[in-house]
């Protein structure tokens, strides 16, 4: 099925039966987000700080000791698919929703909504667009426009990789595949342009991440990256919390590798504090308002520019010796580009596809000729241009992190690796998939490709050895 057709209308009653069914369902959307600014500037309370602005000292203490993965109750295969529950009891809180199930956000004739703002004016180069609810809500979408070779394949690796993420133990956004029928919608929602009709579209959106931005300086998408951290860490004092940390983030780079994320400019990957943060420890004022002890030229500068932008959302800002944050965490924001092949350029074929993903090794080969040993475990992964410098894509990684890892790599059986793929709806590219395994010579298609390429690079991280 096309994701992009003419949808005739229901009749009055089916479209107020529908519209009832999802009424509570859609306040939800209007909270979802996609990029650091909104994730910044969104708040049960409007005037509760979601940023935390500290020193680079404090920003380095953080991220060493933040929480990258913790031991988490496998999810059924169902439970893979609905994807993580819509209640206020975890770390995730959509509200008026009370564990939506896919069925409920992908009903056969799409959740009804009239366009309403094109990606272009949304910032970021991923096809989207907002479009408005028949109750008044906004529903934030990014899109897939029906064209394997040209559409945004994000839509469906995002999910599949998420739900991998969250089913082993890491944090990351809860990203939810929803159905919209759009009306009055341009031909290209992006740009705003071309004919306005009735429009299908398979699509993403994202749950509010009940959390706070931990910056050294006020740029929401300072991010982290992978080599930020691995010093980090490898400047704390030796012992077991250090063992643990490098442990559990080698776990996290090796998993990345698995699923190739090689997009790793810094706003890709979030550092941020989950729970309340403590007021006491700072002043809370406006993310671009100026200090009055700040007098480098260049920022101030800087500043200016800013503060042309208007007063910015609130921060707290944090004082010196202080502590805000009781639970910070670490976790990759980003994951579209996933379950390919990662390139220099991101391109079709770093965005879920079967043959350059299942092609590509997750250990880089050793090198016989430089006498390189074979138990040293380099990940395979290049690196963006966009990235910048310290991504350590190639970093080798503990045997305690693959051991970590493996471990919760192996608890997933068939019917879960299946429910991932399943709940990306990877069918729906509509486009050839499979896989002949090296070794047996048996060739697999559609999902069940998909399942046999997964379980043969898994086969790799599990009967590694990383050194002692």
């Amino acid at each position: 099925m096309t994701s992009r057709r003419v949808v005739a209308p229901a009749p009055p009653s089916l479209a107020r039966a529908r519209r009832a069914a999802v009424a509570g369902l859609l306040v939800t959307l209007a909270l979802a987000a996609s990029s650091a600014v909104a994730f910044a500037q969104t708040s049960s309370k409007p005037d509760a700080p979601r940023i935390l602005v500290t020193s680079d000292d404090q920003r380095e203490s953080y991220m060493a000791r933040a929480n990258i993965w913790q031991e988490r109750r496998l999810p059924s295969p169902r439970a893979l698919v609905d994807g993580p529950p819509m209640t206020a009891a975890g770390d995730r809180v959509v509200a008026g929703v009370g564990g939506a199930s896919r069925t409920a956000l992908n009903p056969p004739a799409g959740i009804p909504c009239a366009f309403e703002t094109k990606g272009d004016d949304m910032g970021g180069k991923t096809p989207k667009f907002t479009c408005k609810t028949p109750g008044g809500q906004s529903i934030r979408v990014k899109y897939f426009s029906g064209d394997p070779d040209q559409g945004n394949r994000e839509v469906f690796a995002e999910v599949v990789t998420t739900r991998l993420f969250w089913a082993l133990g890491f944090h990351v956004d809860a990203v939810y595949p929803i159905t919209v029928s759009c009306q009055d919608c341009p031909e290209d929602p992006m740009k705003g342009t071309g004919h306005r009709a009735a429009r299908r579209y398979l699509g993403v959106t994202e749950a509010r991440f009940e959390g706070a931005l931990i910056l050294s300086k006020r740029d929401t998408d300072q991010g982290w990256k992978f080599g930020e951290v691995e010093d980090a860490i490898g400047e704390t004092p030796a012992g077991t919390t250090r063992m643990r940390q490098q442990a559990h983030f080698d776990a996290l780079r090796l998993l990345a590798a698995f699923v190739q994320h090689g997009d790793r400019k810094a706003e890709n990957q979030r550092l941020a504090c989950l729970g309340a943060l403590d007021l006491a420890a700072g002043e809370v004022r406006s993310l671009q308002e100026r200090e009055d002890d700040q007098d480098d030229e260049e920022e101030d500068d800087d500043e200016d520019d800013d503060e042309d932008d208007g007063p910015g959302p609130p921060a707290l800002f944090e004082r010196e010796g202080a502590v805000a944050c009781r639970r910070p965490v670490l976790m990759i924001q980003d994951l579209g580009a996933t379950f390919g092949s990662s390139g220099k350029m991101t391109s079709k074929s770093d965005k879920l596809h079967l043959e350059s993903w299942a092609k590509r090794g997750v250990f880089e080969r050793p090198d016989e000729g430089a006498g390189e040993k074979s138990e040293t475990c380099k990940v395979d992964v290049t690196v963006a241009f966009t990235a910048g410098g310290n991504a350590k894509a190639s970093a080798p990684v503990s045997e305690a992190g693959r051991q970590l890892l493996a471990r919760q790599l192996a608890r997933l059986t068939d019917a879960h690796i299946r429910a991932l793929f399943e709940a990306g709806r990877v069918e729906a590219m509509d486009e050839e998939m499979e896989w002949t395994d090296p070794a047996t010579k048996r060739t697999y298609s559609g999902v069940g490709a998909w399942v046999a390429a997964f379980k043969h690079k898994r086969a790799e991280i599990v009967n590694a050895r990383c050194g002692k």
